[in-house]
């Protein structure tokens, strides 16, 4: 593929089969200005082309013949062929912490409070890190006629087929409920060549766990979900190498975080025991499998390592994105709770030396499944909402252009934004048109009905509606709840948390402040929060550069307690009560 050089950034974005200079911009975190969400009507995402006679015209009425010649062109409608350098020129914006294809690694800046001991506490850490670096599990010895290969200290094979000049390469791969990330990573230098990212097939079969373990729990059933994934995992993989120009032969080491119960499909083991009374997990963890086991397109001699898996409800990718919090098992850490925010909402509790974590069905609506209008972090996408409260009220979407849907960050914040101005209760109820007494105009002319229930307009058919309100209230008050048990199983007060460490895919573009307004924090601790972003990718490539930190959370998830919600008394009562809003004077 061609490589897009970007001025005057100074970055470069290896573009893919068919994609325009838009798209391209837009995975390097350079968001254009096109109102007309790229269909080269408006003539706003102007670029110039170094060698334009090497480049195609791109023709647009407010392109001259002379600016065209001069190199001028809609980055909506070129598509590179060969590499090239380009100028931009009409207005853009940079997020350098989205990339829809992965995370940024936050661990630095993570519990710093100022820039002085951010730069003291990246600077240990970087020291830690560099006495573990380049020390994957995979070690190639091609001084002789024949490359041999040991695993994981293991003994040393003939491999076959490889070059001696190639380079061992690894796969992080998070297999999410709803969404599929794969990273590659040069295991000689530690180096990501490229991350790429889908929707989860098995959608199809069912948003939420529960329905795929049914689907599953037939041998026709399992055969289909586990093709499904793997087809999935086969084209990202085959992707990333594509971007990177590395070949599927070259892979040799793969780290698979997920929850249990993806994992067990990905692998074709039985998941009917996930779902069940005593919840009895069929996939040993902490342990290798030939990537034959899951179905991977890698070399035949690859190697697939699933990090400790705690619970049926509390995978791989738990225990992986606990790497990126290392603190949680610190001796003297201080009261931390972590929550991975998606379909399943599981959370850890770290206070006075004891370790508990739990789960919770939260549902797939704050990852905008679920949602009537709800879509992926994607251009046209509503991903914040701001309001004064008052009268103020602002949709912001993602390339500035008009709204296709809502993505889980802009639910959020929507929901907290119509909360605050009274066009929903403490209940949830949203109002009808003709309850609009004491609403800005503005509001009130948003106001709407489809089929009878209420309605909030955003864009040309974009809207959030009563139904969407209760999704969201079902799955905050889950988390919610779980989170108060936790506390409560630990002896503890929300009072006593020193710091919320929130994981998710899209945990960047969320604002602290709008969860606890519809309650899904505790009062008073949206200032302790630190986005730690998709953490179960970010742990499985540290375990890919670095094998000691598969040994050192072995060693800790033995220590950690599990609290099984979903049997105490309590919890339905809890659920019920973290349905409501809390009253404004309690989320301000």
């Amino acid at each position: 593929m061609a490589e897009l050089r970007i001025l005057p950034l100074n970055i470069s974005v290896r573009t893919r089969k068919g994609e325009t200079v838009r798209d391209a911009l837009y995975r390097a975190g350079v968001e254009l200005e096109t109102p007309c969400n790229g269909q080269g009507i408006c003539g706003k995402c102007l670029v110039r082309v170094d060698s334009p006679e090497d480049v195609p015209e791109t023709p647009h009425k407010e392109i001259t013949e002379e600016q065209a010649r001069d190199g001028i062109r809609l980055a909506c409608r070129l598509m590179p062929k060969n590499d090239m350098t380009i100028r931009l020129l009409s207005e853009y914006s940079r997020d350098e912490h989205r990339n829809l294809e992965g995370d940024r690694d936050p661990v630095f800046s993570e519990w710093a409070q100022s820039p002085a001991e951010a730069d003291a506490s990246k600077r240990h850490l970087q020291d830690s890190e560099s006495r573990m670096k380049n020390q994957p599990a995979v070690e190639l010895d091609c001084s002789g006629e024949q490359c041999l290969i040991r695993y994981d200290g293991g003994a040393a094979a003939t491999l076959r087929p490889w070059r001696k000049e190639t380079v061992a390469k690894g796969l992080a791969i998070d297999l999410g409920t709803t969404s599929l990330v794969v990273t590659l990573i040069d295991l000689s230098s530690g180096r990501e060549l490229a991350t790429t990212s889908s929707l989860n097939p098995q959608i199809r079969f069912g948003h939420d766990v529960v329905r795929r373990i049914q689907k599953g729990s037939t041998p026709e059933g399992l055969a289909e979900l586990s093709e499904c994934v793997r087809d999935g995992l086969n084209h990202l993989i085959e992707q990333a190498c594509e971007d990177s120009g590395a070949e599927l032969q070259e892979v040799l080491d793969v780290v698979i975080g997920g929850n249990t119960t993806m994992l067990q499909l990905a692998a074709s083991v039985d998941p009917e025991p996930l779902g069940q009374v005593p919840f009895t997990v069929g996939l040993a963890s902490g342990r290798t499998y030939p990537a034959s086991q899951f179905g991977l397109n890698v070399h035949p001699a690859a190697r697939v390592y699933v990090p400790p898996i705690l619970h049926a409800y509390i995978g791989a990718d738990i225990s992986a994105g606990l790497l990126v919090s290392r603190k949680f098992f610190a001796a003297d850490a201080a009261t931390m709770l972590f929550v991975d925010i998606g379909t399943n909402g599981e959370m850890g509790l770290s206070a006075g030396g004891r370790y508990l974590m739990t789960s919770t069905a939260a549902g797939p609506a704050f990852e905008g499944m679920g949602i009537s209008a709800g879509m992926r972090a994607r251009i046209g996408a509503v991903e914040a909402v701001t309001t004064d409260g008052k009268s103020q009220f602002q949709i912001h979407t993602i390339g500035n252009a008009p709204p296709q849907g809502i993505c889980g960050s802009g639910i959020v914040d929507l929901t907290a934004a119509l909360f605050r101005l009274g066009v929903i209760d403490v209940s949830g109820r949203m109002r009808k048109p003709g309850e609009t007494g004491g609403l800005p105009e503005e509001i009130s002319a948003r106001l709407s009905e489809i089929n009878g229930i209420p309605a909030f307009h955003l864009g040309k058919n974009v809207y959030f509606t009563q139904e969407d309100v209760r999704q969201v209230q079902l799955a905050k008050s889950a988390l919610r709840a779980a989170i108060d048990i936790l506390l409560q199983e630990a002896e503890q007060d929300y009072r006593h948390l020193d710091r919320i460490v929130l994981a998710g895919g899209f945990g960047y573009s969320l604002r602290a402040g709008n969860l606890e307004v519809i309650g899904l924090l505790p009062p008073g601790t949206a200032d302790k929060v630190y986005f730690a972003g998709n953490t179960s990718r970010i742990g499985c490539v540290r375990m890919l550069c670095n094998v000691g930190y598969r040994r050192f959370l072995e060693e800790k998830m033995g220590s950690v307690q599990h609290v099984s919600i979903e049997t105490r008394p309590d919890f339905m009562e809890q659920y019920v009560a973290s349905m409501e809003f809390p009253e404004p004077e309690e989320s301000r």
